[in-house]
């Protein structure tokens, strides 16, 4: 996470680093991401619970002006967004596309545009099933 806060250049092409933490409920993942969107001098957070495609990126509203979403916001800062296993598979992909991008294309109600999301997203998730299912044969595999 101080790589994704601190590392990378803006010479770069890739100089946003993502983090995606996964662990079992209770470990502090939620504070993790707190305490670094607190710390970014630029940074938004967001449960996944309440998030959408549109949420993430950015949207026409109905006077036809845009509304910026929360990677458009977070611009060469840091978006946090918790519950990320918990997120719809819409703003998934929506997400991976302005990942690998950083930008948010928009093509709607005759508005052609595009917006910078130079951002690095962290993000922390549940395992599958709710928690991980150590044993003794999985730790030696």
């Amino acid at each position: 996470m101080l790589l994704g806060l601190f590392g990378g250049s803006s010479a770069d092409l890739r100089s946003s680093i993502h983090v995606l933490i996964v662990g079992d409920p209770g470990l502090g993942k939620s504070q993790l991401l707190s305490f670094a969107a607190s710390i970014a001098p630029r940074s938004i957070y967001l449960g996944a619970q309440t998030s959408t495609a549109v949420g993430l990126t950015a949207a026409i509203v109905e006077n036809g002006s845009l509304e910026a979403g929360a990677l458009v916001l977070a611009d060469q800062g840091v978006c946090c967004i918790d519950e990320f296993d918990k997120l719809p598979e819409e703003a998934r992909r929506s997400l991976l596309d302005v990942m690998e991008q950083q930008t948010v294309s928009i093509a709607k109600a005759g508005v052609i545009c595009s917006l910078s999301a130079r951002t690095s997203v962290f993000a922390a998730a549940n395992p599958v099933g709710g928690h991980f299912k150590y044993t003794l044969e999985s730790h030696i595999c």
